[in-house]
């Protein structure tokens, strides 16, 4: 999706070199097969791009991208041992190919890793990136919990999935040097890009759209608690509007920012990429039903 981006193509070399140092061992062989298994890496690039807004160095950056990469990942290793899921990004979950066992301490080296890397910069940095750690777990619990209002939905999915999202592109700001404006601003950005990603990923289950995974457990999603009232054909359309909603808080965000304008429109590409070809996706399914 991004591939043809520098920055990209910089945070896939970090990871692979944090893959040939791995031990050679049971484990070195679990965690190089989470790695190895790539995602869009959304999260490095915002902080990256964040930071070259405000004038730092794509390199800088670079340890702190992959720390938030790395506990990404680890996320998702946690993520399915806690929905018992079998396939992750078009393959068998790290739980499915290796046991649960495995898995646990494979999510735990990643999350040591990514403590290790961001602990080369400044206090503001490593707070924030612990605060969205902290949230994450929170997030998780109260997946578990079974949302069964609007509300509680919102502060689950902000938790678990936009909490990182802002946390990135306040990392970012942070390494760049902006001001607490700013760094304000972008937050805000990243959160609601986050909370329109994860509307959208529940749409995308909900119409049945395959997205490269699969749990035992079912979560409680938007269009689950929207369909408690509401006609399905209703449903895809509030969802949508919700997704839409929080690109816009997003793009307001971003306009409102002074950082380099050229940075920015790729932090707005990060939107549209991230949000208009899924709802393509789904208006399609839809109008085949």
């Amino acid at each position: 999706m991004f591939a043809g981006w520098d920055e990209y193509h910089l945070i896939n070399r970090e990871i692979s070199r944090l893959i040939g140092g791995l031990p050679k061992s049971d484990l070195g062989e679990v965690i190089s097969y989470v790695l190895t298994n790539p995602g869009k890496r959304v999260r490095p690039l915002i902080l990256i791009f964040s930071s070259q807004a405000f004038g730092g160095d794509a390199c800088e950056a670079a340890n702190a991208a992959l720390a938030v990469e790395l506990v990404h990942a680890a996320s998702l290793i946690h993520d399915d041992i806690l929905d018992c899921g079998v396939e992750r990004r078009g393959s068998p979950s790290t739980l499915e190919r290796y046991g649960s066992d495995a898995a646990l301490l494979a999510g735990d080296y990643l999350i040591s890793k990514s403590i290790e890397l961001i602990s080369s910069y400044g206090q503001p940095v490593i707070v924030t990136f612990a605060k969205a750690c902290m949230s994450m777990s929170e997030g998780e619990m109260l997946d578990l919990s079974r949302a069964s209002s609007y509300e509680e939905y919102y502060d689950c999915i902000f938790r678990k999935t936009a909490s990182l999202f802002a946390a990135s592109a306040s990392i970012g700001c942070l390494i760049g040097g902006a001001p607490a404006r700013e760094v304000a601003g972008l937050q805000r950005y990243g959160m609601h890009l986050g909370m329109a990603y994860q509307i959208l990923d529940d749409l995308e289950e909900h119409l049945g759209i395959d997205q490269g995974k699969a749990s035992g457990k079912a979560s409680v999603t938007l269009p689950k608690i929207y369909g408690q009232q509401h006609t399905a054909e209703t449903v895809v359309q509030m969802c949508i509007k919700a997704i839409d909603d929080n690109c816009s808080e997003a793009k307001l965000a971003l306009d409102l920012s002074s950082g380099d304008p050229k940075t920015k429109d790729r932090l707005q590409e990060l939107i549209d990429r991230m949000t208009l070809q899924g709802l393509d996706r789904c208006r399609s399914q839809v109008s085949l039903c």
